[in-house]
């Protein structure tokens, strides 16, 4: 396992342990059935989603339950506890890149779409299927979150729907991987991912946990769930 030292040296790391095969074909099983449905075919009302090239199908764990058990399975109570100390449910989306038209995405901080201060958040990037160069695998810059524990200056960029955090030369490290696998980063940590050009869809699950709830500052309110894992 890693271990918090190294996680907060890196910003973020690849796991040995995959999820096990009931748990992916249940993700799976959620994914395909969200696709299928009429909004997902033009964006929903997701700002970043673009369509069939590129969807964000989120917060709807509850209408699956084997998905809801495993978000508060054992498994990510111990991937969580790498980097939080309070772990609770943020966020969670299956993120689709349709086949050979599959949109790339900019580099960023998952920080920045929260448009208000908060602690640093913990994104779980779980790949649906084995996940190639050419059809769209993560790429991650290291950071040092002991240092640079700030998020960067983004841009809103309107032909990609999506905001903007780096646009330097240093290219990361792509992280092509099998199904199953888990990628976990800092909501701090530049991360990307390329287009898919490949003839079949690319499916991933994006589940996000906070170190306690984070509240809007403007009502009171959690932003999105603050479900504890405990």
């Amino acid at each position: 396992m890693t271990s918090h030292a190294d996680f907060l040296c890196q910003g973020y790391a690849v796991l040995a342990e995959r999820i096990n095969d009931a748990d992916l074909e249940a993700l799976r099983h959620a994914a395909d059935a969200l696709i299928a449905e009429p909004a997902a075919a033009d964006g929903g009302n997701h700002e970043i989603n673009r369509g069939a090239d590129r969807q964000f199908l989120h917060k709807r764990h509850m209408d699956f339950p084997d998905v809801e058990r495993f978000l508060f399975s054992d498994q990510m109570r111990s991937v969580t506890s790498i980097a939080l100390k309070d772990p609770h449910l943020f966020n969670e989306q299956f993120v689709v890149k349709g086949p050979r038209t599959g949109a790339s995405f900019a580099w960023h901080q998952d920080g920045a779409y929260v448009p208000f201060n908060h602690k640093p958040y913990l994104s779980v990037w779980i790949a649906l299927d084995d996940t190639t160069l050419e059809n769209g695998a993560l790429s991650c810059l290291p950071r040092d979150l002991t240092t640079q524990a700030h998020i960067d200056p983004h841009r809103w960029d309107d032909v990609g729907k999506e905001k903007v955090g780096y646009e330097g030369a240093e290219e990361g490290e792509a992280l092509p991987c099998l199904a199953g696998t888990m990628v976990i980063f800092s909501s701090l940590t530049l991360h990307r991912s390329g287009a898919n050009t490949t003839a079949r869809p690319r499916r991933a699950y994006l589940a996000q946990y906070s170190d306690g709830p984070i509240l809007d500052p403007s009502t009171g309110n959690p932003r999105n769930f603050a479900k504890p894992l405990a």
